[in-house]
This record gives C-alpha cells, structure tokens and sequence, in this order.
C-alpha cells in the first residue's frame, strides 16, 4: 500500500481544493509519471483545424512590404515552402545586412538536416522571415523559407523560440498561419525604420513578487502546509513523518520546503525562459471547455505569437522532485518515493492552482449571493 503524502503548491490564496489534492495524491502515488506524460502527451490531441492562410500566402503577403528582394515559390510543405526564385539576392540580404538579419550559429542549425552544408539567416523582427539555404555543386542555389512567430534579434527572443519550437514537437502542429497573418497585419502598421516593440517584459522586481506571494509574503503558504500537515497527523496512518507532535513538524518541514524549491526554480527558470507563466483565464463560458483550459495551461503558455511550451513549469517539477527525493526533507525513514512522483504531484499542484485561478470568481459569486445572500 503505497504512503499517502501531500504538497500544496497553488498559484492564489485561499484553494478549496486542499482534500481532494490529499485523496488524488494518495491514489497516484505510484503513477505521477503516467500524470504527467498523460497530460503532456494529450497535448498532441489538439486538432489544428485548417485556416484561411498558408504559410506562402504569408510570406506572399510579407514581401509586399517592399524591403525584400522579391522571390517566386514552389512546393508548399508542412513546415516551409520552396524557393524557386530570388534565392541569390534574398542570401545577399542574409549576408550584408545585420540591421535586418541574424545569421544562425551551428547550434541552432543542428535543428536542420545537412546542418553542415547550409546557412540560415532569419529577420531581427518579428515575425520573422527564416531563410535556409544550401547549394549542392553544379546545382542552383536550394532555398526554403517559413515564418517564425518571434525574432531572433535578442537572447531573449531565441529562448522564447525554443518554447514555440517544443510545442509543436509534442504537438505534431505547425504555427498558427491566421495569427501570423494578424501578427503581419500589426508589424505593418509600425514605420519600416521602426520594428515593432515586443510586449515589455516582467521585471526582475516583477519576478521576486510572484515568488514571495507564493511562499513567504501571503497567509496561503502557510494556511495551506499547516492544514496540510494538520490533516495527515488526524488521518493518515504513515510513520513516514514519525510519531506524535514530530509528525506535524516534520510534515510541515517537508511541505514548506518542496514549496519554497518548486517555486523557487520556477521563478528562475521562467525568467532565463523569459516565460509568464501567470495564469491567463480562459474567455469561453462553457465549464468544460474552461477545464479544459485550465489543466492545459500547465504546459501551454498562451502568448501574443501563439502557444509555447510552459518549459519553466515542467523544469520546476523535476528540478524540485530531484531535490526532495534526495534531501528527503522532514522524513524520518531513507524511502525514496522517486523524482518523477513529485514532479507528478507538483504539477498536479499547478493544475489544481490553475483551476482555483479559473473558477474563483464564480466560487466567489456563488457564496456571495447564495450563502452570505449579498448581491
């Protein structure tokens, strides 16, 4: 029989959602890493319907700019379309103009077959038009082109990119064509001399709020571990904590600490990412699909370009399962439960916070008007 054991990591105060974390955890103690690759792998599910706009269309549209040499396609593919024209002076471009372009480092072209013979260049802007190019001996110069929903002009852009890249591994889905159109159509609408200005980052002061609100700053925190802790030393049968008072010390030791690593990483990750991974509500009104939202939100980042993977949330949960299956703080016996069970109830944690973060104003309608009978 596996030991029940329980750490609340939630994203606002005050979650109902305490008990049924203990019970769900409890079953799930030996299948957290089936949670999370379930969840994750769900992902891969989301249909991608077909929309007004191609990737040719795209690019099609984007030279009628007039700041590009003017090229002539061929085959459309699921990820780029071919060059049959104007590949010569769109690698000139590439090659005399910094202000405009970004040439990729051998790294990143590794993301490419015949990573070796190729150059590829993309826009500092954003979107960004991405340029491949090959020559093969006594062959005219290869080209394939796409759009990329960020620039490559800052660290910070290529990092952003990594998540966009992640997500449509898992996925199996390419960029969203009808937002890059719109995302085109407000690149337009900025002088040509002036790029559009990305979204202002949060700040690193930002940054530390978000931590301290979920650990150290709010009475949450420390509502939850201690009701938490409170309930196993009423309930739960496991020695794993000891006996008598050590019980609710040394599972409120645990608790605080799991909480204190998971968000700590997070907040570290999220920023070397430059990810926001605060929860962003879902505007349909049916609770289904807001559900729905809710538990994908654990690993899908809703962003201005499209939906990234949430890399920091998922660096969090393993970073912190590592850390507490070795440091085993609060245990008075050596069990290791494993890396992957924590990491599995951590981002349960998340996806419980998230559903708390959906729904509370309606909990909060809902005991406003039909229990406390104000309106």
């Amino acid at each position: 029989m596996a030991q029940l054991q329980s750490e609340h990591f939630y994203t606002d105060n005050h979650s109902p959602f305490l008990y049924s974390h203990f019970v769900l955890t409890g079953l799930c103690m030996r299948c957290s890493p089936a949670i999370f690759w379930a969840l994750l792998s769900s992902l891969a599910g989301m249909a991608q319907e077909p929309g007004e706009h191609s990737i040719k269309s795209n690019i099609q549209y984007r030279l009628t700019r007039g700041d590009l040499p003017q090229l002539a396609f061929g085959v459309e593919k699921a990820k780029n379309v071919e060059v049959t024209g104007g590949a010569e002076e769109l690698l000139q471009s590439c090659l005399s103009d910094p202000a405009k372009w970004t040439q990729d480092s051998f790294l990143l072209r590794l993301a490419h077959t015949h990573a070796a013979s190729i150059q590829s260049c993309r826009e500092n802007s954003s979107p960004s038009l991405h340029a491949i190019f090959r020559k093969v001996p006594d062959e005219p110069l290869q080209a394939w082109v796409h759009l990329d929903g960020h620039g490559a002009q800052t660290l910070g852009s290529r990092m952003v990119h990594l998540g966009e890249v992640v997500y449509h591994k898992v996925t199996f889905q390419n960029n969203d064509q009808d937002r890059m159109f719109e995302n085109l159509e407000l690149s337009f609408s900025s002088p040509l001399a002036t790029p559009p200005e990305p979204a202002l980052p949060l700040a690193a002061s930002d940054r530390l709020t978000l931590f301290t609100d979920k650990t150290v700053t709010q009475v949450q925190p420390y509502a939850s571990s201690v009701v938490s802790s409170a309930f196993f030393q009423l309930f739960s049968p496991s020695s794993v904590w000891g006996h008598g008072t050590d019980r609710f010390t040394n599972h409120l030791v645990a608790s605080f600490t799991q909480r204190l690593a998971t968000y700590g990483i997070q907040a570290g990750a999220a920023a070397a990412l430059h990810e926001d991974v605060r929860y962003k509500p879902s505007l349909s009104h049916n609770v289904w699909r807001r559900t729905g939202h809710a538990l994908i939100s654990t690993f899908v980042l809703e962003t201005p370009r499209g939906k990234d993977i949430a890399l920091a949330n998922i660096v969090a949960a393993v970073g912190s399962g590592m850390i507490i299956n070795t440091s085993l703080p609060g245990r008075e016996n050596s069990h290791h439960p494993g890396t992957w069970s924590f990491a599995g109830r951590d981002l349960l944690g998340f996806a419980e916070g998230n559903l708390w973060n959906e729904f509370k104003p309606d909990i909060k309608h809902l005991v406003r008007t039909s229990l406390l009978h104000r309106h």
